[in-house]
């Protein structure tokens, strides 16, 4: 038979609460970011808001994983750039009919660990332009690029390292990797 303290309930539902709670205000600024300022939109609101947030704590374990404040800052500049560079590459592509599509699906042997930064480093690439995360295995994952001829699998590099900094991680170089 196994017994319990007196105070571990207690404990179990401040945490859950806390979690409750802080789940609940990033669904409420998610739905405010999608609908504005209307007071109305809160009717239908309120209850997807709580009802997202019950599944949310029901589907998804706590993780305890911190950013980085320096890999933050670093990250968000280094994206930004990514960004604007990538997106402009697409502009050019499309407007441009001398610049030809060579599309083609890329595997990318992943060092990060399974879990939150590796679906975050799967998600940065699905954000930058001309990108497309198509399918993620044990440790590849498959990437769908617009062009093959342009060093595609050395910007994947510098992205997982990127986010390994943001997650305070150190990568292991792979052996024959440029240094």
């Amino acid at each position: 038979m196994t017994t319990i303290a007196p105070n571990a309930p207690a404990v179990s539902i401040t945490f859950r609460l806390r979690r409750y709670l802080v789940r609940a205000v990033w669904m409420a600024l998610l739905w405010l970011g999608l609908n504005g300022l209307d007071g109305n939109s809160w009717i239908v609101g309120t209850p997807v808001v709580l009802v997202a947030t019950w599944i949310s704590v029901k589907l998804l374990p706590s993780v305890s994983w911190r950013w980085s404040l320096r890999g933050a800052l670093v990250f968000a500049a280094y994206f930004l750039r990514q960004s604007v560079l990538g997106g402009w590459d697409v502009a050019r592509r499309a407007i441009s009919p001398r610049l030809a599509l060579s599309p083609t699906i890329v595997c990318h042997p992943c060092q990060l660990p399974s879990g939150p930064s590796r679906l975050f480093f799967c998600s940065a690439i699905s954000l930058l332009p001309g990108t497309a995360v198509v399918a993620i295995a044990e440790s590849n994952i498959s990437v769908h690029v617009l062009d093959d001829s342009t060093s595609v699998a050395e910007e994947l590099r510098e992205l997982e390292r990127r986010v390994g900094g943001l997650f305070g991680l150190e990568l292991v170089r792979e052996k024959g990797a440029a240094a």
